[in-house]
């Protein structure tokens, strides 16, 4: 009786595992696929723009549209010097201001320029107000300095940069020289004086060209971000985080420039203060109290333009979905393209089926970190083309807000077209960015590393961005809007993909997710139904157990039959 017992236990065990199989349960449907015409007409329309500010400086456009350039002013004029123009890249993404000298640009060579607009490069020996920074005292975040080197009178550096997945390198000198904005060195812009501040200036023959392409058809780099050195201080008089070009505007005059950056064949400006009419529709960012960042590395104190982005959405599919409710980016006006972690990339390409991506490396044309302890190899960028047959009409409309339930601010993907690969094929100026799963099994803890959205100056493009220095805050407004319940519709999205059984979908990938079978008990995964099913080695213990038990009750009840028989035996012969 208590095998029989047992035997009744055993089997309702097995029952209630077969009621709790997930692939019983209903799998949440897919959303239903929306009709998005392969070629639907852009229908946004032009936002109010802003008033006048209180001064606006020409940007310049390098010839293949990446980067924007504004005109400084080195040096003064007098009888025994001569004021000097660079034409220099706009690069929010770093503090130095780096300067091709004459020797550089004396090189001969067809494929890369910095003889620009007129401009003959700068030859420090017709500036009075130059000398070389032997000491190395001011510099922003040039880290790799060597000093008494022969044939090199300033603090001999490396400034090196990472772009949009590869690297430029430049080995250059520290120097002392008066430096302004050149177009408020009139006598019309009474209140902005020139600052002493440290340059970096490249005289150095050394370096292959393809590493200085970066700065092709340029005269060098204007860093922007914030910084706490002042020029000629040591680190105990970090105080300040303005660039030195802010730092000398008049004193009644807000701290915030702004970026209104177009395509090459429009103008760009940078705005410096405030709109007349005041800010309207443009939302800031809440200040950021992390911006300030302190390497260890490098002793030196520095910060991003960053950002807080909230619902970054594609095809009406929010990317953070069971991520994050929001994310850090960043402005990186140094860089093109719109830079993504892995992950958020992976989640575009997968709603995007115009993209074609995948490696690629062009020798002594791409210049890319180290893939191997060795570095007999580099590695591959990225590369993202137009899939055949697809034009940038088919690019679907990326929105994203600055605060939970701020406005929309857009992001058309057909603004990131842009040529500038050997082949002369068109592609889209979209980057994965270092995984998020790295940062989180490496323990990096630098939030410097922390896998950001970086937007590129092609990615602002539709985006009209203003810094405010003394809030450490961004502001951004559409160029151009759209409705907000159709712009999902805009270009082509990829369709969902169908569920099978107990899978789930998961949306920002468009995928569909198994269940986790080993949340059950001796229960695995079919593969062809995609369900959870009792696992087989349990079916056969079960099997063996039951048949165990069954001999065992069988014997055991033969035994006790034998026993009772040969028990009534003794008892009859007794009488």
């Amino acid at each position: 009786m208590l095998l029989r017992a047992f035997l009744i236990v055993l089997l309702a065990t097995l029952a209630a595992c077969a009621q709790d199989d997930p692939s019983l349960h209903v799998a949440p449907r897919p959303p239903t696929p929306d009709a998005r015409s392969a070629a639907m007409e852009n229908f946004g329309r032009p936002s109010s723009p802003l008033g006048a500010f209180n001064h606006s400086i020409p940007l310049y456009a390098t010839s293949h549209g990446k980067h924007y350039m504004v005109d400084i002013q080195l040096g003064y004029d007098s009888n025994s010097s001569t004021a000097q123009t660079a034409r220099l890249i706009v690069d929010t993404g770093s503090g130095d201001i780096v300067i091709f000298g004459s020797v550089e640009c004396s090189k001969d060579s067809s494929e890369y320029n910095h003889a620009i607009g007129g401009l003959s490069c700068y030859n420090y020996q017709k500036s009075k107000s130059f000398k070389f920074n032997v000491e190395g005292l001011g510099q922003r975040v040039n880290h790799e300095c060597q000093y008494d080197q022969p044939g090199h009178p300033g603090a001999y550096c490396k400034e090196a940069l990472l772009i949009d997945g590869y690297k430029a390198e430049a080995m250059c000198e520290l120097a002392w020289e008066d430096v302004q904005l050149k177009d408020l060195s009139s006598s019309s812009s009474s209140g902005f004086l020139p600052i002493r501040t440290d340059i970096c200036i490249v005289n150095d023959t050394s370096t292959d060209l393809y590493k200085l392409r970066y700065w092709n058809n340029t005269q060098g780099t204007l860093g922007l971000f914030y910084h706490v050195c002042d020029p000629g201080q040591g680190e105990s008089k970090c105080e300040t985080p303005f660039p030195p070009l802010l730092s000398s505007w008049p004193s009644w005059m807000p701290r915030i420039f702004s970026l209104d950056l177009n395509d090459p064949k429009e103008d760009s400006w940078m705005h410096l203060g405030a709109p007349a009419g005041g800010w309207g529709d443009l939302q800031w960012s809440e200040t950021q109290p992390i911006a300030i960042l302190s390497s260890s590395s490098y002793n030196l104190r520095y910060a991003f333009h960053s950002l807080e982005i909230f619902h970054l959405q594609l095809c009406g599919v929010d990317l953070f979905d069971n991520i994050s409710s929001h994310w850090t980016a960043m402005v990186d006006t140094g860089a093109a393209c719109l830079s993504l972690p892995q992950e958020l990339f992976d989640m575009v390409v997968s709603w995007t089926p115009a993209l074609n991506c995948g490696p690629e490396l062009v020798p002594r044309f791409d210049f890319t970190d180290c893939a191997n302890s060795a570095c007999t190899e580099s590695k591959n960028l990225t590369i993202c083309y137009l899939r055949e047959g697809m034009k940038e009409e088919d690019l679907p409309v990326l929105s994203f807000r600055m605060s939970e339930d701020g406005p929309l601010l857009f992001l058309p993907l057909a603004s990131l077209m842009i040529n500038d690969r050997p082949s002369g094929k068109p592609r889209v100026c979209l980057n994965p960015a270092d995984s998020i799963a790295m940062y989180r099994t490496e323990q990096i803890k630098d939030l410097l590393y922390f896998p950001k959205i970086s937007f590129g100056t092609l990615a602002l493009r539709n985006l009209f961005t203003s810094f405010d220095m003394r809030a450490m805050s961004v502001g951004m407004k559409n160029k151009m809007t759209f409705d907000s319940t159709t712009y999902a519709e805009i270009g082509v999205c990829s369709k969902p993909v169908t569920c099978r059984g107990a899978q789930t979908f998961y949306a920002p990938m468009n995928t569909c997710v198994d269940p986790d079978c080993e949340q059950f008990y001796f229960h695995e995964l079919d593969q062809d139904t995609k369900t959870c099913r009792l696992n087989n080695s349990f079916l056969i213990s079960c099997i063996v157990v039951l048949l165990s038990f069954t001999m065992a009750e069988v014997a055991l009840s033969e035994i006790y039959e034998t026993l009772s028989r040969k028990l009534m035996r003794n008892y009859a012969s007794s009488m």
